[in-house]
Parts: structure tokens; C-alpha cells; sequence
């Protein structure tokens, strides 16, 4: 009875954290909740101009909450944790978006913040629901109305998201499959699994016949629709998909797990706008930090789980990415040997290749073109 009962009380916090970043996405306000007291927040990309008074204090302050990577890039210094600034209540939201996204600084927009000091908890929390909803984290946040006003806001407690990744990755379902002849090998099938919360989507591609009672060659990739689709000279991601095919055919056969975790998991929209920065000289690590992002926000728990669901175990990993190995570590999913990765370099992502090696640790690989 525990037991179930257990499974109910998660099953109703991760679908608690799901409507938040619905309603996040949808620019609507939530309120943060712990044994302490309560933080409404509303997410400063999807805010309306007509709620900003909302959030203006007596003293006629704005609070606005940013990561401490997004401090960093403003020049704030000193701030290991989400920290909280005091803006002028009349501070434009145009102004405000600007220093969330990380487009310019606020010495750049002269906007000048009155206090900087750590975040409440509750409303520190709500970062990480933006990045589980692929949205700029950064948040306007104020203490509940007076009278209660804000009695029809969505409640989601820091329990809850703080424990959301845990049932997220372990809730996964086999939704279809079937045979798909690939240039590489004729012989492929692919597995669409479906995450029981979080509704992304993820396709294990079984090549050939693998032997699962020895090590299986595995390529975990990331989703990349500039690079994979539209062969983008600006990272190695189609190239490294398509050599990770090859290879396994070659070998006799394995598993790529195509995985829904676009922009090392900030999305799409975020990754271009990380592009844009780059555009002004920034690397890639730098640009995602400076949106408010840390260097890698990718979870590989729905990988560990796909793996043990084909009877996975043991593996020969394709990758150059010494975190993939760590992630498998963690889950008990032992990796035996890598395989190395050869990407060609070019012009444009020279820079991005040198980048991944000497700031992010990834390992050696056989370049072929530019001297990296």
C-alpha cells in the first residue's frame, strides 16, 4: 500500500511541475511554494506589458531573478546562486528582456539596479522550471497579494521540481516501431519512445542485429535540425549522426539513441539565439552562459532508461564527450571502450570544434580538414 501510494504522490508532483511549465510558456503566473512562504513569478520572455505593475513593489522596486551565470555575464560578480535584483518600477519591459536574454548589459541599456543581493528559494526554484520549459531563465517575482488575490495561481512547491528529473527520466513508454532501410544499412529499425511526463519524443535506431551478451556499440545523439537535417556548416552534428551510422554498420551492428535534447538542451529557439551572440564573438559555451544557461543542460536519465528497456547493459560508446560516459557510469550502464568520432572542420565551426576540446573537455578525435 506504501508503495502505492508512493508511486501516486509522484505521478501527482511531476504532473504538478508539467502544468507549471505550461502555464509559464503560456505567460501565465505561478506561485513557487515551501514550508516558508510563497513567490509569485511569471517568466520575463512571455510577460505582457500589462502585467508589469504586477510585480512593482511599494518602495516602487521590480524584482527580477537571474541565474548566476546570467549575473556573470552583467558583471555581477560574487553571486554562486540565483540572485535577485531590484529594478526601477518604471524599468520598460523591452529593458528588461534585453538584460534577460543576454543581448547587452545593463551598463549598455544604462539601466541602473538599485539592489542586488540572493534570490528567495521559491523564486530560484522557478529557474529550473525554465529550463525544463526551454525558456529564458529569468523571472519577475513579487510575495503573494494581499487578501489572497492570487488564490487561482498554479501552486508547485520546490519539492516538486526539485524531483521532477528523477520521475521524468524513469517514465518512459514504447509508443511504435518499425523497419526503416537506411543508406548505410538496409537493416534498421526505429523505436519511438514517449516520456511520461515532459511528452517528449525519443527514437532508438536499431542497426542490424546487435549482441546484447556482448558490449553493443551506442551513439547517444542529441537532436540538431540545423545540422542533422539541414547539414549547418556551423557544428558537427550531422556529420558525427551519419559516421556514427556508418560505423555501426560497419561493425555489424548497435544503437543510436536520437534524443530531443536540441541545443545541448536549452531548444531550438534558445540555440539560435546563442548564435546570435556567437555572431558578436562569443564561443558557444560563453553564449549559452550568457543567456542564463549553464554549458551542458542535457539529462541522460531517458538514455540509461531506453538502454535497459532493449536489455542494453554494456556498451562500446561513440562519442567524444567524456560526460556521456560519466551519465552511463551513474546508471549502471558500463562503458567498456569509446569510439572516437572524426568530424570535418571548415571555416565555420573550427572555432566551435576547438572550443568543445580545450573549454567543455571533450576528447580526442581524428579531425579531418582545418588545423584544430
Amino acid at each position: 500500500m506504501a508503495s502505492a501510494q508512493n508511486e501516486h504522490d509522484e505521478r501527482a508532483s511531476a504532473l504538478r511541475v508539467e502544468r507549471a511549465i505550461v502555464e509559464l510558456r503560456r505567460g501565465r503566473t505561478i506561485d513557487v511554494v515551501d514550508s516558508h512562504g510563497v513567490a509569485v513569478v511569471a517568466a520575463i520572455e512571455r510577460l505582457h506589458p500589462d502585467e508589469m505593475s504586477d510585480f512593482v513593489a511599494a518602495d516602487g522596486s521590480l524584482s527580477l531573478v537571474l541565474t548566476p551565470e546570467r549575473g556573470e555575464a552583467l558583471g555581477l560578480v560574487g553571486h554562486p546562486s540565483a540572485l535577485e535584483i531590484a529594478l526601477p518600477g518604471d524599468t520598460s519591459l523591452q529593458s528588461i528582456l534585453r538584460l534577460a536574454t543576454g543581448m547587452t548589459s545593463i551598463g549598455g541599456e544604462h539601466v541602473e539596479p538599485l539592489r542586488v543581493g540572493q534570490a528567495d528559494p521559491r523564486a530560484a526554484a522557478a529557474l529550473t522550471l525554465a529550463r525544463h520549459a526551454q525558456i529564458i531563465p529569468a523571472f519577475a517575482t513579487r510575495d503573494p497579494a494581499e487578501g489572497r488575490a492570487d488564490l487561482l495561481l498554479l501552486q508547485v512547491s520546490i519539492d516538486d521540481i526539485e524531483n521532477y528529473p528523477l520521475i521524468r527520466g524513469r517514465e518512459l513508454q514504447r509508443v511504435s516501431r518499425a523497419r526503416v532501410p537506411l543508406a548505410a544499412s538496409e537493416n534498421c529499425e526505429f523505436i519511438v519512445y514517449r516520456e511520461r511526463f515532459g511528452d517528449a519524443e525519443h527514437v532508438a535506431i536499431v542497426i542490424d542485429a546487435p549482441d546484447s551478451t556482448k558490449p553493443v556499440p551506442v551513439r547517444l545523439h542529441s537532436a540538431c535540425l540545423t545540422g542533422d537535417l539541414l547539414a549547418s556548416l556551423r557544428c558537427d552534428c550531422g556529420d558525427q549522426l551519419r559516421g556514427a551510422v556508418e560505423r555501426i554498420a560497419k561493425v555489424g551492428g548497435g544503437v543510436v539513441l536520437y534524443l530531443a535534447q536540441e541545443g545541448r538542451g536549452i531548444g531550438l529557439a534558445n540555440k539560435l539565439r546563442a548564435y546570435a551572440l556567437q555572431e558578436q564573438g562569443l564561443d558557444t559555451l560563453q553564449a549559452d552562459r550568457h543567456l542564463g544557461f549553464r554549458a551542458d543542460e542535457r539529462d541522460y536519465a531517458v538514455a540509461c532508461a531506453m538502454l535497459k528497456d532493449l536489455g542494453i547493459d554494456r556498451v562500446v560508446l561513440l562519442t567524444n564527450n567524456p560526460n556521456k560516459i560519466a551519465a552511463l557510469d551513474v546508471c549502471k550502464i558500463e562503458v567498456v571502450s569509446r569510439m572516437p568520432l572524426p568530424a570535418p572542420a571548415n571555416t565555420h565551426n573550427a572555432h566551435y570544434l576547438r572550443t568543445k576540446r580545450k573549454h567543455a573537455g571533450h576528447l580526442a578525435a581524428e579531425l579531418e580538414g582545418a588545423d584544430l
